[in-house]
């Protein structure tokens, strides 16, 4: 792998989570990347078991704030959910709402809701959160699903000015033959202030066929993949065996991974620091190798 192929990912991967960013009114705007990932359907040739109405009373049903004359929505293939109706609407306070509804059989697959009254001050707990976000899982996942997820972690995310509310983010992984996939999963959102539910998404698209087709038991061992790392950043100009001997470990698990061509590989996923990170770096680099050929698969290292 050249240098050039080396990948900026943020603490959640990019091209794994479908992002959309609540304005301060409370809209919702959306990125390039987004566009990219998007192709606009016609309902009226598409086939599908759930219309515009039935999205649209599925979005009414789970949300009263919204104004029933305000929905409106487009059939979109997502590159992330699969076909959806996207819908979007505004509340009774002037904030808006935005969701995305399976078209094949009407499950809410996430919603952002800006339509919560805030003072921003914050009194919710992460126990209370924490709380929250099962109750939430509970009441909109079956208990088959329920059995196949495994809580992550928790961040309290600040918030974006003085007069707004902080937010918990809580993550769910998705385990599949006993491994966590790395894209599959739930995040919920709860405001830190009303315990609101601010917005949730779950994805599930990982195939369980395709996955059943791999040995869990990886023929490479953690110990190699380091090795591999190590090897690699040394033939790097831009590293040099000097940073790669200083490699620090900071944990290594097994997790499912797609490549660009979507295919799925049981993976090595490797934190790690060296002598160029601050001792107190909030966000290591990552690698990713496949734990049966010890392909690397993607290499996320930046440094200024």
């Amino acid at each position: 792998m050249k240098l050039s192929q080396i990948c900026i990912l943020s603490l959640v991967l990019a091209g794994a989570i479908f992002v959309a960013f609540a304005s301060e009114e409370g809209g919702i705007i959306f990125t390039k990347e987004d566009a990219k990932q998007t192709k606009y359907l016609d309902p009226s040739t598409a086939d599908v078991n759930i219309s515009f109405e039935d999205a649209k009373n599925k979005l009414i049903s789970e949300n009263p704030e919204v104004i029933n004359e305000s929905v409106h929505g487009e059939l979109i293939d997502d590159e992330n959910f699969g076909i959806i109706w996207r819908v979007s609407s505004k509340t009774t306070n002037g904030k808006s709402i935005f969701a995305g509804i399976d078209a094949s059989n009407g499950e809410q697959l996430f919603v952002y809701d800006g339509s919560k009254n805030v003072q921003g001050k914050d009194s919710i707990s992460k126990d209370d959160a924490l709380k929250i976000a099962e109750e939430c899982i509970e009441s909109r996942v079956s208990a088959d699903k329920i059995n196949d997820i495994e809580f992550e972690h928790v961040n309290y995310v600040e918030p974006a000015a003085d007069d707004l509310p902080g937010t918990y983010k809580i993550s769910y992984a998705r385990i599949i033959r006993g491994i966590p996939s790395l894209s599959d999963g739930i995040q919920v959102g709860i405001n830190a202030e009303t315990g609101e539910v601010s917005s949730y998404r779950k994805r599930w698209s990982m195939s369980e066929e395709e996955i059943a087709l791999i040995d869990t038991e990886p023929g490479v061992t953690d110990e190699k993949a380091v090795e591999i790392l190590k090897e690699y950043m040394s033939n790097e100009p831009s590293i040099g065996e000097e940073k790669a001997n200083t490699v620090k470990v900071i944990s290594s698990n097994l997790v499912w991974k797609e490549d660009d061509e979507d295919k799925i590989h049981l993976a090595w996923w490797i934190r790690f620091m060296d002598s160029s990170f601050a001792k107190d770096a909030t966000y290591p680099a990552s690698v990713w190798i496949d734990a049966h050929s010890g392909e690397m698969l993607l290499f996320d290292y930046y440094r200024d």
